[in-house]
């Protein structure tokens, strides 16, 4: 009895095994993350190229930035307008190239509260636009919405029942302050978006960055085509 007692905890055991490598590789497959490691790494936004033209695609500012930096992530850099530019508030190298935007108007972008992702003296935050201030002036900032996760509470606007399911990205900050970046490998409404990156990820504040037209660049997974272009970007290089 004791031999078939042990050899049923044994049978269960390896039942547990194959049950949790099954989650983890489901769990691979729904969300694609990178998360920079700040004391080696930098993140950093562009928009236009020194000419005044915009890069438009990740595989042009591979080809015009890559050979002078270590590229190792590049991301849609968030929603912008029909004229193509940066929706809001817009910082690179500490230069104000768009302004703050508080205006009403329909779209994910002006779902409240809205946020701003920030760069500054290589600290990474995410505010509400209600906290977000000018001075001292960011190094590198964007103006997205709608915010998902503040301080740990999930925004109420979004449940699950929603049928609006679409590829998602943005921006977390964990209860260790590190910043992660995720893309979903698959259509999500918000609230599974939300949930994942704040039980899964144990991400503290997210901000909705885009959706379907987003891609995310590593030299392990190239993107060779886009369909649409961006606007700004964000990518994690090298210091």
């Amino acid at each position: 009895m004791r031999l078939q007692h042990k050899l049923v905890q044994l049978l269960m055991a390896g039942m547990l095994l194959v049950v949790t490598q099954v989650v983890k590789a489901d769990s691979d497959s729904v969300m694609s993350t990178y998360t920079p490691d700040l004391k080696a790494e930098t993140i950093r936004m562009y928009w236009l190229k020194d000419d005044g033209s915009p890069y438009k695609t990740i595989n042009s500012l591979l080809d015009t930035q890559g050979k002078s930096r270590q590229i190792r992530m590049v991301i849609n850099g968030g929603i912008y307008s029909k004229s193509y530019q940066p929706e809001g508030l817009y910082i690179e190298q500490g230069k104000v190239l768009n302004k703050l935007n508080r205006q009403k108007g329909k779209g994910n972008f002006f779902i409240r509260p809205g946020g701003v992702f920030s760069v500054r003296n290589g600290v990474a935050r995410i505010d509400t636009l209600d906290k977000f201030r000018l001075t001292p002036v960011a190094d590198f900032a964007v103006q997205s919405g709608p915010l998902l996760i503040n301080k740990g509470v999930v925004n109420n606007k979004f449940s699950n029942s929603s049928e609006s399911r679409k590829i998602r990205h943005g921006v977390g900050i964990t209860d260790q302050g590190k910043v992660v970046f995720l893309l979903s490998n698959q259509a999500m409404n918000f609230y599974d978006f939300t949930l994942y990156a704040r039980d899964q990820l144990k991400i503290k504040d997210l901000l909705y960055l885009d959706g379907s037209i987003s891609k995310m660049y590593t030299p392990e997974s190239p993107v060779y085509y886009q369909h649409y272009p961006y606007v700004t970007m964000i990518t994690v290089e090298a210091k």
